[in-house]
């Protein structure tokens, strides 16, 4: 007799522990609601606590009337099955949502910050190309003016060099002709020389002829005369 009571009092206490386990789960106490929680099943039992909307308890049983619940501050009773409820009441929603909407706030705040940072880069960059570009271009105008300068003492150096060869010929002209007019003026004075000379001499001799011709024509007066 002992042994079936003691096997029985197991066979209960597995029951339970079994019917806690699988009861074991979260539900909510619906909307709009102030329930009591009672230490027993029906409501001549004493109140241990009263339970406002949405407030999580943990079901540990439960039948077709009443759930046996454990609350957040670990009391355990008993409430009406109809009170609670396995949907997330609005109120929980609501405040998930409006912590998602916090969420996604926030991360959008980032999201606009860091746009705002790339997108100051990206103008950053940009100014820094069109600076670049514009270097780019002045230094393309600058380089082009070169070569025009270039070009022209190019040009400028091609005369300066024929004009060099110029000079030299003209310089070379200029001292075959001074060679040539110093020989014309010694050939010159060699000529006047010898006209001098020969207008000396040609002088010298119409003079003596003169002479000789006065005296033997005296000569012959002298001679007529006598």
């Amino acid at each position: 007799m002992m042994k079936t009571s003691v096997l029985s009092l197991l066979v209960l206490i597995l029951l339970l522990i079994f019917s806690a386990v699988s009861f074991a789960e979260t539900r909510y106490i619906v909307d709009q609601l102030v329930i009591t929680v009672r230490s027993n099943k029906t409501d001549n039992y004493e109140i241990l606590t009263t339970l406002r909307t949405a407030s999580p308890v943990i079901i540990l049983a439960e039948d077709t009337e009443y759930v046996k619940i454990r609350t957040s501050k670990g009391i355990e009773g008993y409430v009406r099955k109809q009170y609670v409820s396995k949907a997330i009441p609005k109120k929980i929603q609501i405040k998930q949502l409006q912590q998602q909407r916090a969420t996604l706030e926030s991360q959008l705040q980032q999201q606009r910050q860091e746009f705002q940072e790339k997108s100051g880069l990206a103008m950053t960059r940009l100014e820094q190309l069109e600076t670049l570009s514009d270097d780019l271009k002045t230094t393309q105008l600058q380089l082009e003016q070169i070569k025009r300068d270039y070009d022209k003492l190019k040009k400028s150096s091609d005369n300066v060099v024929n004009l060099a060869a110029e000079r030299d010929q003209l310089l070379e002209d200029n001292s075959r002709m001074t060679n040539e007019l110093v020989v014309l003026q010694e050939e010159n004075r060699n000529f006047h020389r010898s006209n001098m000379i020969q207008w000396f001499l040609a002088g010298g001799g119409v003079f003596l002829s003169g002479w000789l011709i006065g005296k033997i024509s005296r000569k012959k007066r002298g001679y007529g005369q006598f």
